[in-house]
């Protein structure tokens, strides 16, 4: 299906441009997201935390998709046991920052993005910073600590947000949208910490796996940035990618939860975040 040349000039209304009606067209044409969503997208603002399995197709689908900016989060440099699964990474990235690999190669894909990196890991100390102005949060990162401060912060100051994990053949993923939805700490409050061992870097993972997760990350937050429902909330999203099962698990809010039973308490200040889930619970 083509856009006609009247129904270009209706969308010009919405300031997009020949070029942006042309590049964007065959999302235009949905009716869940239009002109109007289209402006919507290019407005908005995600966070990505983490530029490696997950980060990478996540900011791939999103830079592609026309989200306006990108607000890229790593501390870390492209290695060349990451080059099997972190998709925007190639062999001539080998030793430079993470963030400025994306930068690079979303500049090259689309240029109605507007590209901000920060070669830092996030921690209580910057969260504020890095979540300022954002509409949602794509936690992208490869350990336990970084998922629960992402947790507690975006809970206390209110932005939507989606969790992943990886390893082996499996992916899981939970979208929370705070004071209405399960939150992570819902699920994992009195987790023992005995699995927190099960990372890529210990059992491994193949490619595929972060590719669909992340991917679906970032469909979470188009969705979020059009009003469109989330589906992976209330509940983890598990596939199995040696089975090929796909399956959702709903998970009831914890009306006991010490972060999402509280939210304007500022707990993300009062933790210390390590890569143990047992030195990540509320103190």
């Amino acid at each position: 299906m083509r856009i006609s040349n009247l129904t270009r000039f209706k969308l010009k209304k919405f300031n997009l441009s020949s070029d942006q009606i042309s590049r964007y067209s065959r999302q235009i044409i949905l009716k869940e997201i239009g002109a109007k969503g289209m402006r919507k997208l290019l407005n908005a603002r995600v966070l990505v935390i983490g530029a490696g399995g997950l980060g990478c197709p996540a900011v791939q689908i999103l830079s592609a998709s026309g989200v306006g900016n990108i607000r890229i989060v790593d501390g870390d440099k492209v290695e060349i046991s990451n080059l099997s699964r972190q998709i925007m990474h190639y062999t001539s990235d080998i030793g430079k920052l993470k963030v400025e690999s994306l930068e690079s190669k979303i500049n090259l894909m689309n240029p109605d993005v507007s590209v901000e990196i920060i070669n830092e890991f996030a921690n209580k100390s910057n969260i504020k910073r890095l979540l300022e102005d954002c509409d949602f949060v794509i936690e992208a990162s490869d350990n336990f600590g970084t998922k629960f401060l992402i947790n507690d912060a975006c809970t206390h100051f209110k932005i939507p947000y989606s969790i992943a994990g990886v390893v082996q053949f499996f992916g899981q993923i939970l979208s929370v949208i705070p004071g209405e939805t399960t939150c992570y700490r819902c699920i994992f409050s009195k987790y023992t910490g005995e699995d927190s061992n099960n990372t890529c870097s210990a059992l491994g993972v193949i490619g595929t796996v972060p590719v669909i997760a992340g991917t679906l990350q970032a469909n979470e937050a188009i969705k979020s940035i059009l009003g469109l429902p989330l589906k992976f909330t209330n509940g983890f999203f598990f596939f199995n990618l040696m089975e090929n099962t796909f399956e959702f698990v709903n998970i009831k809010k914890n009306p006991s939860c010490p972060v999402c039973s509280n939210p304007d308490e500022p707990f993300y200040l009062k933790n210390q975040y390590t890569d143990e889930f047992d030195e990540c619970k509320i103190k």
